[in-house]
């Protein structure tokens, strides 16, 4: 007997991110069934499904790639939500750098259309959210959908842990894939790196700048943080957008869920009593599987670093409330 279940994805939003994400969905065969949704420039996605098509031959496997609407999302497994604001018409600060909670009202307003066409469309699956402010946007999904908090997970600080991964490796010259260290709270200014839970191959990184003193005499770890949170910005005044990086992100997210990985990564999920805080959605490591977020991990941070999430935490629920009066 043929077996009939296969995997679904619908692509909402067809900008520089969307695109890189149908890509790499492609290129790593990570579905069956790829829909293009982008209701603001419907050529363009058309466009991109057609030359999406002409890669499939030289790709890992044979898809079916198309422009479709939220009719066609009803059945999808996962639906990945790329919808963003031009940087051009975000505030700046005095650095030049986009002050994130500026695309807050812009993100709210173009967030609640989308998430009623879609449950109106049937849908009951995952939503994977590369949103900004991403936090807040992926609570607002959240609230919208009436989904499980399980089933609605934003990318959060997966991009801003592999910088600091890469980061590290290219200090220690060590694969990042063997580094274990995350950035968490906010995807913005308020997040931060819980240095008492990083490690290489087993040793702390306490110890190894204790072993390794000529490894970090010129770099701390605030400047080490700084180069984290100022990357994106950084790729944004050369290239005028991210893609690749986030992109690739919220690809792992979806294939953990498709192929129920348990694949620890640092996601943006709600906090029902965890680390002492609810009602708010904010990243910190969990295990991603056919579920969603299956467990939130139960870091056992220092006092500093607690309070370093307490701030984190605030900041968020204030943008929160904010949000509240533009949906």
């Amino acid at each position: 007997m043929p077996l009939k279940h296969t995997h679904k994805i619908a692509v909402i939003g067809i900008g520089q991110v969307g695109s890189s994400v149908c890509y790499g969905l492609i290129n790593q065969g990570i579905c069956d069934e790829l829909v293009l949704v982008d209701r603001y420039n419907e050529a363009k996605a058309q466009g991109e499904a057609m030359d999406l098509r002409h890669s499939i031959e030289n790709m890992s496997r044979n898809m079916k790639v198309y422009a479709g609407d939220y009719s066609d999302c009803g059945d999808a497994d996962i639906a990945i939500f790329t919808l963003g604001t031009s940087q051009a018409s975000l505030k700046k600060d005095e650095r030049g750098l986009v002050v994130r909670s500026s695309s807050l009202e812009a993100a709210c307003k173009m967030i609640k259309p989308v998430v009623k066409n879609l449950m109106d469309s049937g849908f009951d699956g995952y939503i994977v959210s590369v949103t900004n402010p991403l936090d807040t946007i992926t609570r607002l999904i959240w609230k919208l959908s009436g989904l499980p908090s399980n089933q609605v997970i934003g990318t959060g600080t997966a991009l801003d842990s592999a910088r600091l991964k890469l980061f590290l490796g290219e200090l220690m010259s060590v694969d990042p894939h063997n580094i274990n260290a995350y950035v968490i709270g906010e995807h913005g200014p308020s997040q931060f790196v819980p240095w008492s839970i990083a490690s290489v191959g087993g040793k702390s990184m306490e110890q190894i700048k204790a072993d390794n003193p000529q490894l970090f005499v010129n770099v701390t770890y605030d400047d080490i943080q700084e180069r984290v949170h100022s990357a994106g910005p950084q790729v944004v005044n050369l290239k005028g957008y991210t893609s690749c990086g986030i992109a690739s992100a919220a690809i792992a997210i979806a294939r953990a869920i498709l192929f129920n990985e348990n694949r620890v990564i640092p996601v943006c999920t709600n906090l029902d009593g965890h680390f002492g805080f609810s009602d708010v959605f904010t990243s910190v490591p969990a295990i991603i599987d056919s579920d969603g977020v299956r467990e939130i991990i139960d870091l056992h941070l220092t006092p500093e670093e607690m309070e370093q999430f307490r701030h984190t935490v605030d900041v968020i629920k204030a943008q929160d409330a904010e949000a509240t009066k533009f949906v």
